[in-house]
């Protein structure tokens, strides 16, 4: 038997296989006689079938699968001697057998192609400084203090701050009007809504007042239906309420979990903190990858990219009986999105190798304390998990590939492996 193995692309190579007829007869025979083992025909025994009688019945079946399993151990043993890793199924594009002289055939098979990155050190791009200021800070404090405080009904006129809950009668926009929802009710807090002119009109208002307000919505609306639309809201208010917000005592801090006032807020700083950090350092990466893309063009195989497709599709999928294959519309529109991110991943990939990166077993724990705080689980519990199921692995190598990350934005952590 022969194999000639071609490189038809950077990511793909090509297999022209002949097997000789005379190949086939060894393996043909102990497959009959596994057959004449197993097979029990009316009038026979197991095993005391004749051998013509399983040959005419089952002969093309045989040879069938002599033939599938000659073909793949023959691929396997050489794309193992010539080091091809393929990265998807081996595609069949000829197959011939004549059944007298051979067995012929040509099978694709698609591969990552080599890589050598030039560049990554030195991408001319870092991560910039970052500051939080006060008003931003204040403003995330307020946005939390909405978020906890309560609304209690109030016995007088509706002014800014207040929620104003009524029914709509009747709406009419730029003169027609409007099929009312089954749910007639609403709730405004004054200052607030998307269309001032609204919130204007409920100014004063009291519960058991009804109301005509006219107003014209905002050309910048969310709604871009409704945008620069004269509108006619006909409405019947049945409560008042007014925003209570929290008391910062004792037991409302110890229920958030906060000494005080000044604790939150400083909790509050680190936060955008690192989020303003993480930004920047997830924006440089980007702008670095891009450029690494352009200076050091290479392919990605067709098959990497429709599966990186398929788990994006499926990745909420919780049976994997529920799983569908990418559309071809889908792999149209999404090919060059998952292109750019297996580049990405190589790259990071290869930097992390050719700089021998490694994730400490500091920098594990480390993201599993904060993995057991978010979850509200026992860190050695966690921990203990994450080794029985295997996954201390990749989060290991998730850990090493973020590490590649900050190396190519110029910062460079000990990468000394305890």
């Amino acid at each position: 038997m022969s194999v000639e193995i071609k490189e038809t692309s950077a990511t793909l190579r090509t297999l022209d296989v002949t097997i000789p007829q005379e190949d086939l007869k060894a393996p043909f025979e102990k497959k009959l006689a596994q057959y004449k083992k197993q097979v029990a025909l009316k009038g026979f025994r197991q095993g005391m079938v004749p051998k013509a009688m399983i040959l005419k019945q089952f002969g093309d079946t045989i040879r069938h699968e002599v033939v599938n399993e000659t073909v793949d151990k023959v691929i396997n043993e050489e794309l193992k001697k010539a080091g091809i890793l393929p990265v998807g199924p081996l595609k069949v594009t000829d197959f011939k057998d004549d059944k007298e002289t051979s067995v012929k055939l040509t099978v694709e098979v698609e591969i990552d192609p080599e890589i050598d990155i030039k560049g990554y050190a030195d991408t001319g791009v870092t991560v910039p400084d970052t500051a939080v200021h006060e008003e931003e800070i204040q403003d995330e404090l307020n946005r939390m203090i909405q978020m906890w405080s309560r609304d209690e009904h109030v016995d007088r006129a509706a002014g800014k701050g207040d929620v104003v809950v009524g029914n709509y009668i009747e709406v009419v926009i730029d003169g027609e009007k409007q099929t009312l929802p089954e749910n007639k009710e609403f709730r405004s807090l004054l200052g607030e809504s998307a269309s001032p002119g609204f919130d204007q009109g409920l100014m004063g208002v009291k519960a058991g007042d009804k109301k005509e307000i006219n107003f014209q919505y905002p050309d910048d609306h969310k709604d871009e239906r409704y945008r620069g639309k004269t509108a006619q809201f006909n409405v019947e208010i049945t409560d008042v309420r007014e925003i209570v917000p929290p008391t910062f005592d004792e037991e409302f801090c110890k229920q958030i979990g906060v000494k005080d006032e000044a604790d939150l807020k400083n909790n509050i700083a680190e936060s955008l903190a690192n989020r303003k950090r993480d930004a920047a350092k997830t924006k440089a990466v980007d702008e670095a990858i891009d450029k690494l893309i352009e200076s050091n063009p290479f392919d990605v195989p067709h098959a990497r990219v429709v599966d990186l497709i398929k788990w994006s599709i499926n990745r909420n999928v919780q049976d994997p009986k529920d799983a569908v294959e990418p559309t071809e519309e889908q792999i149209n529109s999404l090919s060059a999105e998952a292109i750019r991110e297996i580049k990405k991943h190589r790259i990071l990939d290869f930097v992390a190798t050719k700089e021998k990166l490694k994730a400490t077993q500091e920098s594990v724990d480390e993201r599993l304390k904060l993995m057991a705080q978010a979850y509200q689980v026992d860190f050695e519990t966690l921990k203990g998990h994450f080794r029985q199921s295997g996954r201390i692995n990749g989060l290991r190598e998730e850990l090493r590939i973020q590490l590649a990350a900050d190396f190519i934005v110029g910062i460079r952590p000990a990468t000394e492996s305890k």
